[in-house]
């Protein structure tokens, strides 16, 4: 409903997006007040309205799969009386989620309206699969990663310097964790004749190929959910967000690749040999196109059926009242507002 005066601050109290076209009595029954006395501003409202409400899933989805994600590397590990150490889940947390969380969302809305709304609700089909088939993506990535690294030749649960090359030795004299050979199980010293138990360490195979499949499977997926059209902007727009994921990805591949014993020994990673971490950038890759490909072709047949009479269709069922006939979105809007405004002016007695 678009109104200019105070005859109209009833309808546009009422209708279901009140945009005022003056900055007089109008304004202050409408949530929404354009700059301009002109209904040119609606179909701008729509975009952005669609853009925020796409966003706010995109986000959603993320940090509701950010966490399953992380839940579910700690629970393949939890089997082997393991976990994350104190600096990979601060490097998940506050490296990796952070940042994305404060950029993901600044992509623009879409310069074209699309004849079709996104979907309104978290409850919706669309949005519950595509959650749900990354989920299960996400978990065989890591069960793969987890059960394959225990029958490569170089696995020893023991020794953990099974598959380093002769240099790395020098990890046992670090000032990291120490208990290399014995795992989760600690290592005791004696210092000024005084027996002391060392630092808990974490450092496993599986602890090092889960921690990275998880941790940049979390970048895999914020792509994956910031796809732009036909609602918002295409993510390579959004400058900011692209910068952060390719410094975070760089870093991930750095920790990939590395093979520094401080860094590692502070991580609390394991070294492993140069075809295993090929082995683990293929399964990321494959996992990545299977979910990427799998989330476009859901955008294109699953939202886009998703029509503006359908979706009032859910609306009105929703709110208890009757279920009204499939109207085109565009006409709908238009009546909606005029018949709470006849109400209004009939309720005054005045003459439309």
């Amino acid at each position: 409903m678009c109104g200019d005066g105070a005859n109209d601050c009833g309808a546009l109290k009422v209708a279901h997006a009140g945009i005022s076209l003056s900055e007089q009595e109008a304004s202050v029954a409408s949530p929404f007040t354009s700059r301009t006395p002109s209904v040119e501003c609606v179909p701008e409202l729509i975009r952005q309205g669609r853009a925020a409400l796409v966003t706010s899933f995109c986000m959603f989805k993320y940090m509701a799969l950010y966490s399953i994600i992380q839940y579910l590397g700690i629970l393949l590990l939890y089997w082997q009386l393991n976990t994350f150490g104190n600096y990979q889940f601060l490097f998940q947390d506050l490296a990796i989620t952070t940042l994305i969380g404060m950029t993901m969302s600044l992509n623009g809305a879409y310069p074209k309206l699309v004849p079709f709304r996104p979907a309104a609700r978290l409850t919706s089909p669309p949005l519950l699969l595509s959650v749900a088939l990354n989920i299960l993506f996400s978990l065989a990535l890591q069960v793969c990663g987890f059960v394959l690294v225990q029958k490569q030749p170089w696995y020893s649960a023991d020794d953990l310097l099974s598959a380093c090359a002769p240099r790395n030795t020098s990890l046992m004299g670090s000032p990291a964790p120490t208990g290399l050979s014995q795992g989760v199980h600690g290592m005791r010293n004696s210092t000024g004749g005084e027996e002391k138990e060392e630092e808990e360490s974490y450092q496993s195979y599986e602890n090092t190929t889960v921690w990275l499949l998880s941790t940049i499977n979390c970048l895999l997926v914020a792509v994956v959910f910031s796809k732009g059209k036909p609602f918002r902007q295409p993510v390579h727009k959004n400058y900011v967000f692209v910068f952060v994921l390719v410094v975070q990805l760089a870093v991930c591949l750095f920790f990939l690749f590395a093979s520094l014993d401080e860094l590692y020994a502070r991580m609390e990673l394991v070294c492993t040999p140069s075809t295993w971490r090929i082995a683990l950038l293929v399964m990321l890759m494959v996992t990545f196109a299977v979910s990427f490909t799998v989330e476009v072709s859901r955008g294109l047949f699953g939202e886009g059926g998703l029509s503006g009479g359908q979706t009032g269709q859910e609306d009105s069922a929703s709110g208890g009242g009757r279920p009204e006939p499939s109207r085109p979105m565009i006409t709908e809007g238009i009546l909606r507002p005029l018949s709470c405004l006849i109400r209004v002016h009939k309720a005054a007695d005045i003459k439309t």
